[in-house]
């Protein structure tokens, strides 16, 4: 019986993305859906235990299960996907550090275009490391109960020309790579045309025969697959390229339907990653210069390098017997008039008259109106006011002279004195004429 996980939010199962491979499978065992935490009493009668790409972390004790399980020679198949626990929200590395393996934060790309257009849905044509894969991909399954257990090898190809590596193709999609250390050992890898290159993609795990309560009998091996892409064997990718014989052999794997790997007839010459500086962000940095400059010269016109650009008059003589030897006539350079192009439109009379200035008013004298056209006793009120403090008494009389017509010339040609005199007589003719 085959189990699918379902209890940790995984995204592939019997009802999602799985449905094709369950079909296939329950021709051949029975397949079974668990939602409830992982325990010993659900995995009893199982053969094997799908773990297709969880959402949520496992607990300790669900681990403790797993691992019996294994012990007990069950067989246990995890699919993962790109960017690894990190990304899925889950602790599948703590589990799986104990059998020598880890699910990377990486993605595998395609570094050439070939057939498919994403570059994460990647074409792997010389990925094969265990022979076995090529060798036992056109081996169907077989019932439960009708195969044998017994290892069989079969006899590979002697030919020269035959590369394992190359003897199945598959489609890659969506996934990463797959730390691999002894005692576990590499499936697939990423060939040579992704990216990472050769990287170990699928890696497997084999615990050794352990005897039972009797001596001549010996229990089944544990089994542990690992492959780093979830959609390697969904609904979409199944039936693409060889994907469903690779499907094939490694469910036969995990079922012991006559098929082993032998661990020592892999590659194991994986190259070991090493840290590289981020060369994007170091190039933005500024950069120190720790070199230390010799000194100038305190000739620097022996710096110069005279013979490659300089001017001089040697060649004149050449170029003035050249005109003879060519029959031209030599006269001297004259200038070329140079010839303007003006970038301003032309000058258009304007469509009306300009407006000139007005010439100024003429200058006129300045006089004082109220001096013309008030009255005589206005004019003596102002006048008081004017002299109400001042104590220069000539100069109030002189002007009320004038007021008053008692001073018909200039102002300043009669004196106060005068100006009294006029006016006395001025009264006492009034007062004559009144009598009389």
């Amino acid at each position: 019986m085959i189990i699918f996980d379902t209890s940790k939010n995984e995204t592939h199962h019997p009802n999602s993305n799985f449905k094709k491979l369950c079909r296939r499978l329950r021709l051949f065992t029975k397949v079974k859906v668990n939602k409830e935490d992982l325990s010993l009493e659900e995995l009893k009668g199982c053969s094997i235990l799908v773990i297709g790409m969880p959402k949520s972390p496992f607990k300790e004790d669900e681990f403790k299960v797993l691992t019996a399980f294994i012990e007990n020679g069950g067989s246990v198949a995890i699919f993962a996907s790109e960017g690894g626990d990190y990304t899925s929200k889950t602790n599948l590395n703590v589990f799986l550090s104990d059998y020598g393996m880890s699910i990377e934060r990486s993605s595998v790309v395609r570094a050439v275009y070939h057939k498919y257009f994403h570059p994460k849905h990647a074409l792997i044509t010389n990925g094969i490391i265990q022979p076995e894969i090529g060798e036992e991909k056109d081996t169907p399954l077989v019932l439960n109960g009708k195969g044998s257990s017994a290892t069989q090898y079969k006899t590979r190809p002697q030919d020269d020309a035959y590369d394992s590596a190359s003897s199945l193709s598959f489609v890659y999609p969506n996934g990463t790579t797959i730390s691999v250390q002894s005692p576990a050992f590499a499936l697939l890898s990423s060939g040579t045309t992704s990216y990472p290159v050769d990287c170990p993609v699928a890696a497997a795990w084999e615990s050794d025969n352990i005897l039972g309560r009797s001596h001549h009998e010996k229990k089944r091996p544990g089994r542990l697959i690992v492959v780093g892409s979830s959609d390697i064997f969904a609904d979409d990718w199944l039936d693409k390229e060889e994907n469903g014989k690779l499907c094939v052999v490694f469910f036969r794997f995990l079922l012991r339907q006559n098929l082993d790997f032998d661990s020592s007839q892999g590659r194991s010459d994986f190259e070991e990653k090493e840290c590289v500086p981020d060369i994007s962000s170091l190039a933005n940095l500024v950069k120190s210069c720790i070199q230390e400059n010799e000194p100038l010269l305190r000739d620097y016109n022996s710096l110069l390098c005279k013979k490659m650009f300089e001017i001089h008059n040697d060649y004149i003589p050449d170029v003035i017997d050249l005109y003879k030897q060519l029959n031209v006539e030599y006269e001297p350079l004259t200038l070329v008039r140079p010839h303007f192009e003006c970038p301003h439109p032309p000058l258009r009379m304007s469509t009306h008259p300009p407006r000139m200035m007005d010439p100024p008013p003429p200058a006129l004298e300045l006089f004082d109106l109220d001096e013309c056209f008030s009255d005589a006793r206005v004019r003596l009120s102002q006048l008081t006011n004017q002299f109400a403090d001042d104590l220069d008494l000539e100069d109030y009389v002189q002007e009320a002279g004038w007021i008053m017509g008692l001073n018909s010339k200039d102002r300043l040609e009669m004196g106060p004195k005068d100006v009294i005199y006029r006016a006395c007589v001025r009264i006492f003719e009034h007062k004559c004429g009144l009598t009389l």
